[in-house]
């Protein structure tokens, strides 16, 4: 009994790895995540072309402004597609995301006659890493269709290929109770690289690069005593200013009706803030969505290295050699079974047609030896003929 237990487990194994064989491509040429993985930036199978979003790694930053009776407010919208976004300097926990954050919202209150941000009111984790693997996020890609409407202008354009890509985060993060996802278009920019006309933020994050970050730490030192000197300034001119003139400023300011959130926009800018609104989810739950407008070339057809039509579709030779190996499999695994429940081989005789099988090499070398005999004997024309 301990024999047939153990072919048994063989046999199992042996048909396992053919199944893995069949299936594994299949499964490789998936382009939709289903479940919390890590985003590859540089290499993004999607729909059977590469992207490679790696010129756009780093945090990236897009700000709004809104005025509510009678607050204004600046909101930051700080994405990093390729990993999570790192804070520079000390900040308290209570004023910036968690670690693991992709897609971070912080609101800060403005001050329009300081002309500067004071307080933060919100802060928002949009999409954030898993506990055990903080650079594993949920997420979806799939390319822009063709004849998608543009969302930005409210029209469709005919006739016009749309190259980009959709992508899709989410996180385990909850904000208010409700869900948080972002979706991303990366919009074909032959002209862009991605990273022109960002708005410069108050919220400060640690760039990719350590040189950019050594650069950038030298800058702000002496943005600070420059501003520390403007500001020592403002504050003379201030106190010689006219105070009824501040008034009058301040009621037609208090005057103002409320204005919805706005980006605060260069020209020229790649990365563009569509929307932050509430929607629901396929259960029909409450859900925060963050839609954002990526302009590059990084997305366009002309950067993609594999192109549809080489790589996400098998020829007929590659399911022909499939197949044979498949049935041939199939032949040696049940003959190997017949022969060791019907006649108790062993080895060799295992297998069926053992005979024929261990003579192949001779029978080989006996059909060459005739072939090469055939053609020398059919090369030479000089000579008697028998009768």
């Amino acid at each position: 009994m301990k024999g047939p237990s153990n072919w048994w487990s063989g046999f199992e194994a042996a048909t396992l790895a053919s199944l893995l064989l069949f299936l594994g491509p299949a499964t490789a040429a998936t382009t939709t995540a289903t479940a919390t993985t890590p985003l590859s930036c540089d290499n993004l199978m999607v729909e059977g072309h590469k992207y490679n979003l790696q010129g756009l790694a780093g945090p990236h930053t897009a700000v709004t402004h809104e005025y509510t009776r009678p607050t204004y407010h600046n909101t930051t919208y700080t994405i990093d597609v390729c990993a999570p976004l790192q804070r520079r300097g000390d900040v308290g926990r209570d004023e910036r995301c968690p670690d693991g954050t992709r897609v971070c919202a912080i609101k800060h209150r403005w001050d329009p006659k300081a002309g500067k941000t004071t307080d933060i009111d919100q802060v928002i984790p949009i999409v954030v890493g898993d506990d055990k693997d903080v650079k594993a996020v949920a997420w979806e890609a799939e390319r822009l269709p063709a004849d998608d409407d543009d969302k930005s202008s409210g029209s469709k354009k005919e006739g016009k290929k749309k190259e980009g890509l959709r992508l899709t985060l989410r996180g385990g993060a909850t904000y208010q109770q409700r869900a948080q996802r972002t979706v991303v278009e990366f919009r074909c920019s032959p002209d862009l690289e991605g990273t022109e006309g960002e708005w410069e933020s108050v919220d400060e994050y640690k760039p990719r690069d350590k040189k950019k970050n050594e650069r950038r730490g030298e800058e702000d030192k002496k943005e600070e005593g420059d501003k520390k000197e403007g500001d020592k300034k403002d504050g003379d001119k201030k106190k010689d200013g006219d105070k009824d003139g501040d008034k009058k400023e301040g009621d037609k300011e208090g005057d103002d009706k409320s204005t919805p959130e706005k980006q605060l926009k260069k020209d020229g800018a790649a990365l563009v803030w569509e929307s932050y609104k509430r929607e629901k989810d396929g259960d029909g739950k409450d859900m925060d969505t963050l839609y954002l407008t990526w302009y590059t070339k990084h997305a366009c057809d002309a950067a993609v290295d594999e192109p549809a039509g080489e790589s996400s579709h098998w020829g007929f030779f590659t399911w022909l050699v499939i197949l044979v190996f498949l049935a041939i499999a199939s032949y040696l695994i049940f003959g190997s079974w017949l022969n060791y429940n019907r006649y108790g081989a062993r080895g060799w005789d295992l297998l069926p047609h053992g005979d024929t099988l261990r003579d192949i090499p001779y029978l080989m070398k006996d059909l060459i030896r005739r072939l090469l005999n055939t053609l020398q004997s059919t090369g030479s024309r000089g000579g008697y003929s028998a009768v």
